[in-house]
């Protein structure tokens, strides 16, 4: 019995594991190579013989990985009447650190492939030196000073130096912990000699505002990309003829990226003839660190506000307000600060008048920049209705911030407010008090003439009564109906303001179908985020906002290419939304100025 038992266990054992082994081999991963230089691109193959419509979940590489490319095949083969079917997925992987690196286990629908391992070693130092010839990074900071305060804005620059061997480049900017890190401008392009070699130099601004007191670490900025090789070096076509598939993925991420755009690169350049063998680079600016001081105890205010220079601005100062009770006014405050974020302003602390109802807006901000400064403006409406005529005082306003270059705190003043009222229809007046001369012929008795006439008098005191309270009520009622719907029609949003909500609405959904790589959402919401932008209705379609855009067309012509293609799946929507938050800028305004939009510039040149 007991041999039989288990000859039944050891069948059953190696029919699951069979079953196992089988379920397993449905999908696999594999590389390309185990061992690859720091800088070149891993290629990591996912394989499935099964014909689902689910996608590896490349997520799990975030982590040590950036995914450069994906692309997919599929293969139906037919032998001897028997069909078999691989799909396959090429994934481009870029390692962000070095030694030997885990390659998860990636799950494609209800399966899973098997963990990889990779090692990435150092490339050779000759290598590195010739590198050095054709291709280098600087980077640096300008903190005003050897100390910076927690949220104050640091400028980083970095500058890429390269020769005409230099066939595509893509730069990484540095993930910094507790700081948010925002480009200003456009790239600055131009030309320069070093050691008697001429270089061409992409120069970005960026700046950097810490949310956290102590040392900040500013990791290296990391530029990746590739050299062109000598035609006669075999090795290197060779290298080249493998990676051709790779290389014209990179050349059409290229021309599109907008690290690239106006390259001064000529077109015959990307030809395949002109092309020829390259190899991979990957190099680095060099770490930075800076001491963040805490909120310094001298400072008094209720809100932390480090800026170089903050003004205030009063709307009534143009022009003084006629009060007059029972209707409404609106008064607008203008915070701008020099080396903060709009976002980075905090709300004013209004204090409310005596003798009048103040009814604040949410404030609106928003972000300029000159190309070296960023300029913070925050707009505060209020809306003011005194309750009666005669005099009042609207009280000063007061903001505490700190001056950075100074290192000292200052006080930005709104002076105070004394108005008179003048009486209104529908004031809610404080009723005079009676005299006693008034009140003195209701305090005598009533004399005993007659049963009668005293019976009048009363049935007649009643009726008055009676008559003055209904007269009493409709007034009040026709004084509410009215100031209700004048005060609704006073506060009611303007039709300006309702598409500013709706502009930040689709901007926002635009954002997140970039976010989740979805072209079809994307194109619903750019097409409506650019006609509220540009006030233009007849904006239709991708080629239309293409065709009137100053720069980034090339962006959008992928959304379009996607769109109609077969690879929508691909898609990424980093690029697009890298041009959105840079601005859509029309081609008949590429040479407005900051005070286009009617506030006067922090810094006229």
């Amino acid at each position: 019995m007991v041999n039989k038992a288990m000859i039944r266990f050891m069948i059953l054992s190696f029919m699951l594991l069979s079953s196992l082994s089988s379920a397993f081999a449905d999908v696999s991963a594999s590389l390309q190579q185990n061992t690859v230089y720091e800088g070149d691109p891993i290629t990591l193959l996912i394989e499935t013989s099964q014909n689902t419509n689910a996608k590896p979940d490349l997520s799990v590489l975030a982590k040590d990985f950036q995914v450069l490319s994906t692309s997919t095949s599929s293969q139906v083969n037919i032998l001897n009447g028997k069909r078999s079917f691989k799909k396959t997925w090429t994934v481009s992987l870029q390692a962000k650190k070095k030694g030997e690196i885990d390659i998860p286990a990636i799950n494609i629908g209800n399966e899973k492939t098997q963990a990889l391992k990779v090692t990435l070693i150092d490339l050779p130092t000759e290598v590195k030196e010739e590198t050095k010839k054709h291709v280098f990074v600087e980077s640096s900071i300008d903190s005003l000073g050897d100390k910076t305060y927690v949220q104050q804005q640091i400028p980083y620059t970095v500058k890429l130096f390269y020769d005409s061997t230099m066939q595509s480049a893509e730069m990484l900017p540095p993930e910094i912990d507790n700081a948010v890190m925002e480009q200003l401008g456009d790239d600055r392009r131009f030309q320069i000699q070093r050691a008697g070699k001429l270089f061409t130099v992409v120069e970005k601004h960026y700046v950097i505002s810490p949310e956290k007191s102590g040392k900040l670490h500013i990791p290296p900025t990391v530029i990746k990309g590739r050299l062109s090789q000598p035609s006669n070096n075999k090795s290197a076509q060779q290298r080249g003829s493998n990676n051709q598939d790779f290389l014209n993925r990179f050349f059409q991420d290229f021309r599109q990226d907008p690290f690239f755009n106006n390259s001064p690169f000529p077109d015959d350049l990307f030809s395949q003839q002109n092309r020829g063998a390259s190899k991979p680079f990957s190099i680095k600016s060099k770490a930075l660190e800076v001491d963040v001081l805490p909120v310094p105890k001298e400072f008094t205010g209720s809100v932390w506000l480090p800026a170089e220079q903050l003004i205030v601005k009063d709307s009534w100062t143009k022009s003084s307000p006629a009060l007059k009770a029972g209707e409404p006014v609106t008064r607008t405050i203008t915070l701008q600060a020099k080396g903060l974020a709009g976002s980075q302003i905090p709300a004013i602390n209004i204090q409310k008048p005596e003798g009048i109802k103040m009814y604040p807006e949410t404030p609106s901000s928003e972000t300029r920049t000159d190309g070296n400064t960023v300029y913070g403006i925050q707009r505060l409406k209020l809306s003011y209705i005194p309750n009666k005529s005669g005099n009042i005082t609207i009280p000063e306003i007061k903001i505490n911030w700190w001056d950075v270059k100074n290192k000292k705190q200052k006080v930005a003043t709104l002076p105070a407010w004394n108005l008179n009222v003048a009486k209104g229809d529908f004031a809610e007046e404080e009723p005079s008090a009676i005299t006693e001369k008034e009140a003195a012929p209701y305090d005598k008795p009533v004399t005993d003439k007659s049963k009668n006439n005293t019976e009048n008098d009363k049935n007649t005191t009643n009726w008055g009564v009676i008559t003055s309270s209904l007269l009493g009520i409709l007034f009040v009622g026709i004084a509410f109906w009215f100031s209700r719907r004048f005060l609704d029609k006073k506060l009611t949003p303007s039709p300006e303001s309702s598409r500013e909500n709706e502009k930040q609405r689709t901007l926002s959904n635009l954002l997140n179908a970039c976010a989740n790589n979805d072209p079809k959402d994307a194109e619903k919401n750019l097409i409506n985020y650019v006609q509220l932008a540009w006030n233009d209705n007849s904006i239709q379609s991708l080629p239309s906002i293409s065709k009137q855009l100053q720069s980034g067309d090339d962006v959008i012509l992928e959304l379009e290419q996607t769109l109609y293609g077969n690879n929508r799946d691909n898609w990424q929507g980093r690029k697009l939304s890298q041009l959105v938050e840079k601005g859509l800028q029309e081609k008949s305004a590429s040479n407005k100025s900051m005070s286009d939009s009617g506030l006067q510039p922090l810094y006229p040149s």
